[in-house]
């Protein structure tokens, strides 16, 4: 029984990070500091980061670059890129030093990558609690838009239901997020979000923010993007530098809701959000599955110890 109650009380752990997806050899993107999926375009929209010039590159899913979407803007440090309901967002967050005044996220609507040079539209935020590092960018399928800290002791904070485009809109601090977060994505349905490190991805419930399930990315070298894959049931992540490998893997704990599910579900961090019914119980479930297999183990294990030992010598 103790065994039984210590494998029940470990989130599910997935193996090493899946297969090489693609490689980017375009030698215009040095740093993949980020990617979002484009289901309209079929290709995944990434930025280099600190000291690139406004262009976003779309890659298809041969790690070619299709095409680039041109604006004229010179971001500080581009870090992440989202993308929901044919809106492409480049967020302008990082913050190596922790000195900005405001950060900025810029957004384009029904994006193309045609190499055109497109008129931007942007929100500047500024944090409550002083400059934050960031790399990751959150909207959810209602729209809502996050920011998630990469500290060690990151937050996530949530902008204004509807941010102005005059002046700097102020964030609100509503939840802790796992440490030195390098990207994130919102699964289908927006009830569970999982989010990337150096070593690891982990799936949170937008509820508690706790842990459901993990996966190892250590293979990645220098892992800084994530998004879902062009088919919705997977995960791709992207490690930096030229000739950086992007790769394939299953979404840990199979938590993710199907791809049908209401669009109007809930926004991180949100008190009012519906209480979450179907995906945390699937990961659950699994960790439960996975820990009575773990008990078994551990209990025939003991029994053939104990056995030798009792054996006459």
């Amino acid at each position: 029984m103790l065994a039984l109650g210590l494998a029940t009380s470990f989130p599910v752990t997935a193996g090493a990070a899946g297969k090489v997806a693609f490689t980017i050899k375009d030698s215009r993107i040095a740093e993949n500091s980020g990617m979002a999926r484009d289901t309209t375009n079929k290709v995944y929209w990434t930025v280099n980061d600190s000291g690139a010039l406004g262009v976003v590159y779309g890659v298809d899913k041969s790690g070619k670059v299709k095409g680039t979407l041109k604006y004229n803007a010179f971001p500080v440090d581009a870090e992440a890129v989202a993308w929901n309901k044919d809106r492409l967002y480049v967020g302008d967050i990082g913050d190596n030093d922790e000195k900005r005044r405001s950060v900025r996220v810029y957004y384009f609507d029904d994006p193309k990558p045609d190499g055109e040079t497109r008129t931007y539209k942007a929100w500047d935020f500024s944090y409550p609690d002083g400059a934050h590092d960031a790399e990751t960018l959150l909207i959810t399928p209602g729209g809502r838009l996050y920011i998630a800290t990469k500290e060690l002791k990151g937050g996530l904070y949530q902008a204004p239901e509807k941010p102005s485009r005059d002046g700097v809109n102020k964030l609100k601090r509503v939840h802790d997020v796992p440490s030195t977060l390098t990207d994130g994505v919102m699964l289908p349905g927006g009830k569970q979000v999982a989010f990337l490190t150096y070593a690891k991805v982990v799936v949170v419930d937008t509820k508690s923010y706790t842990e459901q399930a993990s996966a190892d990315v250590t293979g990645v070298a220098q892992a800084e993007a994530l998004t879902l894959g062009l088919d919705g049931r997977s995960l791709i992540v992207g490690g930096e530098g030229k000739n950086a490998k992007v790769y394939s893997m299953g979404i840990p704990g199979a938590a993710a809701a199907s791809p049908s599910a209401s669009a109007s579900s809930s926004d991180p961090g949100s008190e009012d959000d519906p209480e979450d019914t179907a995906s945390v119980p699937v990961a659950r479930q699994r960790g439960t599955y996975l820990a009575v297999g773990l008990a078994a183990v551990v209990a025939v294990v003991a029994g053939v110890v104990v056995g030798l030992v009792r054996r006459p010598g």
